[in-house]
């Protein structure tokens, strides 16, 4: 029996298609070959995405750690700059890590300055990254400019604070421990005012 192999290749970004024919019998099948790279890629972003899912439930959950506060340096509504030197020592500290077009952190802000009474043995640290034109204007619509006990400001492209932490979602809670001691963390669905207050 006399064989002719026919073998056409077609490619694509996705895949090679490769189509064999072989004359003088009933085979007839096709094979298709992966383009391994573009495989790789995407075995690769899956892998971090569920390391991203993993860490969100975590730090969704109360978290110890041996951090300390961060090194931050923030722009105030005033113009001037705030550091770690600003707050008083042996008092707990909570930062929050927001976006003022996020309305979770809206919400979420909104319901700790109406029940801010309940920190006042707490240093309350507001940070952000947009620019200071729209603090100053988020400050003064969402009435923070009448609480100067609580700290607000942005750190702007630097993410000294954003990196730190590994804020991933808004709003971020990190909680200190008079000490500076980080020990509990939370993201996105975080504790109510009431819920917190009792944790220091």
């Amino acid at each position: 029996m006399q064989v002719d192999f026919q073998i056409i290749y077609l490619y694509s970004r996705t895949s090679i298609p490769i189509k064999r024919e072989v004359s003088g019998s009933f085979i007839n099948f096709t094979l298709y070959a992966f383009n391994f790279e573009l495989m790789n890629r995407l075995i690769t972003f899956l892998f971090l995405v569920c390391i991203a899912l993993s860490g969100t439930q975590a730090q969704n959950e109360q978290s110890v750690t041996k951090k300390g506060l961060p090194t931050f340096k923030i722009q105030k509504t005033d113009g001037k700059y705030a550091t770690p030197v600003n707050l008083k020592k042996d008092i707990p500290v909570m930062v929050v890590y927001f976006d003022p077009d996020c309305d979770h952190c809206t919400q979420f802000i909104s319901n700790l300055i109406k029940q801010a009474n309940l920190f006042s043995k707490v240093q309350l640290v507001l940070v952000t990254y947009v620019s200071l034109q729209q603090v100053k204007t988020y400050v003064k619509a969402s009435g923070l400019d009448k609480y100067p006990q609580i700290m607000v400001g942005t750190e702007g492209t630097d993410f000294a604070v954003r990196y730190y932490y590994n804020v991933i979602q808004f709003p971020y809670l990190a909680l200190h421990d008079k000490t500076g001691k980080l020990f509990a963390t939370f993201e996105n669905e975080v504790p109510t005012p009431v819920e917190l207050a009792r944790m220091f």
